[in-house]
């Protein structure tokens, strides 16, 4: 049994294509081209558009599902990624982030200790770490320290150095 596209897909041939110009978003244009070639008559079927398209013929059948369904609006659509939302909020991320710039908070296990304690959001140290990336916060700490240093021997060490050279 063969579908007539041309008479199920109301947008004319010239505004899906001018469409498929003007959108940016790759996934989002080839739907629109699916249309395109179907309305125009290039292609007979789903098969011969997943061919010209590049993608599976499964793929495309689920676009026309969804086309048939929703129409245009629900065609283009745009999804949000897979995955899941952060826990940390925003309110609970400024107070970190504020807390990591005045230097109280050197380790992963202190910021994981932070957020349990003071906002009840439970990351592992490897989430917390991802978080960090994600967030683009890098590691900051100063020099080691030996806990046997003495400051005013160093200072003073460095300034005969200084006399010397």
């Amino acid at each position: 049994m063969w579908i007539d596209y041309g008479e199920r897909i109301p947008e004319a041939v010239a505004v899906l294509q001018e469409q498929v110009r003007t959108e940016r978003e790759r996934g989002v244009a080839d739907r629109l081209r699916l249309l395109w070639l179907l309305k125009s008559g290039s292609v007979r079927s789903l098969g011969g558009a997943a061919a010209v398209l590049g993608y599976s013929e499964r793929q495309v059948q689920r676009w026309w599902a969804c086309y048939a369904a929703g129409g245009l609006a629900a065609l283009v659509q745009r999804r949000r990624r897979g995955g899941s939302r952060e826990r940390i909020s925003a309110a609970a991320w400024a107070a970190l982030n504020a807390r990591l710039r005045a230097g109280e908070i050197a380790r992963l296990k202190d910021a994981q200790a932070y957020l349990r304690e003071q906002w009840g959001i439970v990351y592992c140290l490897d989430a917390l770490s991802k978080l960090f990336r994600r967030h683009k916060v890098k590691r900051k700490t100063g020099r080691p320290r030996h806990r046997r240093a003495d400051a005013a021997a160093q200072a003073a060490f460095k300034k005969s150095v200084r006399r010397h050279a």
